[in-house]
């Protein structure tokens, strides 16, 4: 499953926040150079993540964004559904325009079972679960003196 732009941008913030998430808040700025991301786009999630509880946000001086719940309380769903989650629970692989159980396409009890496993993905993994995941990725790819 490919996430939207949108979506995996703010996912690669949240884990970049997560990692920060002792130290406080971090600017807008310092995230989008971390994570090689256009600071203009990442300004705009950063607003619907705080609208939608997710990040705390304050102006000014001592200002910056933060996680606004530990880590391992915020969901890949939680951020999957803010931006992409209509597209899971109502699209038809067909294109048809409505699909669901009662008014089925050929392919849906097909998809049905591989979409409830996606969810149970999404819900099952959290933003910690990621950060932790990119720190062993890191250790493995490190070079040994």
């Amino acid at each position: 499953m490919i996430f939207s732009k949108p979506t995996s941008y703010a996912i690669r913030a949240l884990v970049f926040l997560a990692q920060h998430y002792q130290q406080g808040s971090v600017f807008v700025s310092e995230i989008a150079k971390a994570e090689q991301l256009p600071a203009p786009f990442l300004s705009k999630l950063i607003r619907e993540l705080s609208a939608a509880g997710v990040v705390t946000s304050l102006r000014g001086p001592g200002g910056g964004i933060s996680l606004s719940h530990p880590p391992n309380q915020v969901s890949l769903y939680d951020v999957f559904m803010l931006y992409d989650g209509l597209t899971l629970s109502n699209e038809c692989l067909l294109g048809h325009a409505i699909c669901s159980d009662e008014t089925a396409c050929c392919v849906h009890r097909l998809w049905k079972p591989t979409k409830t496993e996606i969810e149970r993905f999404l819900k099952g993994t959290s933003i910690a679960d990621l950060l932790e995941m990119r720190q062993e990725q890191r250790d493995i790819l490190l070079p040994r003196h």
